[in-house]
């Protein structure tokens, strides 16, 4: 976790319930209002597969109160 803000606390997506990654991803792709082309369930599902994948990870950050979507470097 050291490329990533010493303040952000790593959330692992495998140890949520489905019924909470679902909530994280729906507040994610939703926040500040959604303005694209591709439906919210896409994007949701794009998301998903980046955190199977290991290429994204779900940081908390406590100042924000706020979880965020993050890619891990290579």
């Amino acid at each position: 976790m050291s490329e990533i803000d010493a303040r952000l606390i790593e959330i692992p997506s495998e140890q949520l319930s489905p019924e909470a990654l679902q909530g994280v991803l729906e507040e994610y792709c939703t926040r500040g209002g959604y303005d694209s082309e591709v439906p919210v369930a896409d994007r949701i599902a794009e998301i998903r597969r980046r955190l199977a994948a290991g290429k994204a990870r779900l940081v908390f950050d406590p100042e924000e109160g706020m979880v965020n979507v993050v890619e891990r470097k290579a």
